[in-house]
C-alpha cells in the first residue's frame, strides 16, 4: 500500500497473540520482580495508588506522562513503555471490532 510502511503490517501480521499491557509488563517485571508494592511504585512516581493499580491490571494506557515517569524511576526510556502500548493498541484495533468505514481512492502522484 503506498504511503505505509510494509515493515510494520509484516511485524504485526507476526502478532498471533495479543501483546501484554504494559501495566502486566509493569507490574511482574518491575514491581512483583524487585518487591515492590503498587502503593510504593505510585509513591515513588507521583500518581495516585488507584491509576497504579488500574495500569497494573491493564484497566487504563500508558500515557506518555506514565511512561516517562516509569521510564525515570526505572533507568528505561520513554520509548519503550510508549511502543510497549502503541503495540497493545494495534493489536487491539486490528483484531476488535472493525467500524464501517468508505474507502478512500488514493490517486497515484504523477
Amino acid at each position: 500500500m503506498p504511503g505505509v510502511d510494509n515493515n510494520l503490517e509484516v511485524v504485526m501480521e507476526k502478532m498471533t497473540r495479543c501483546p501484554n499491557h504494559p501495566g502486566l509488563i509493569f507490574r511482574s517485571q518491575i514491581l512483583e520482580e524487585h518487591g515492590i508494592s503498587v502503593t510504593k511504585a505510585a509513591k515513588a512516581l507521583g500518581i495516585s495508588r488507584t491509576t497504579m493499580s488500574n495500569f497494573c491490571h491493564g484497566h487504563i494506557p500508558c500515557s506518555a506522562d506514565l511512561a516517562q515517569r516509569i521510564a525515570l524511576a526505572t533507568d528505561s526510556n520513554v520509548a519503550l513503555w510508549i511502543n510497549l502500548q502503541a503495540n497493545y493498541d494495534a493489536w487491539q484495533a486490528e483484531h476488535g471490532e472493525q467500524p464501517v468505514v468508505e474507502k478512500l481512492v488514493l490517486n497515484s502522484a504523477a
